[in-house]
């Protein structure tokens, strides 16, 4: 796992990851930071190493790339 740049702020809401195909993959932004997230989703082998985060309803919207993975969760670095 990286080491966590910046404090993590627990968040639980809601999200959306936009691989750009199309098909967007609902998620759970457990916590958040200024350089990153924890993401929680059943897909999460299924997402690419680069796609757009964004909260719902109608939030901000960050480039992340994934930096770990694990079984239904994964890490991420905003670009």
């Amino acid at each position: 796992m990286a080491s966590r740049n910046g404090k993590r702020v627990s968040l639980d809401r809601p999200g959306r990851v936009d691989p750009g195909t199309g098909e967007a993959h609902a998620c759970i932004v457990r916590d958040i930071s200024a350089a990153g997230a924890r993401l929680l989703l059943p897909e999460a082998g299924e997402v690419p190493e680069t796609f757009a985060l964004s909260l719902d309803p109608g939030g901000d919207r960050w480039a992340c790339r994934v930096v770990w993975r694990q079984v239904g969760e994964i890490g991420v670095a905003f670009a």
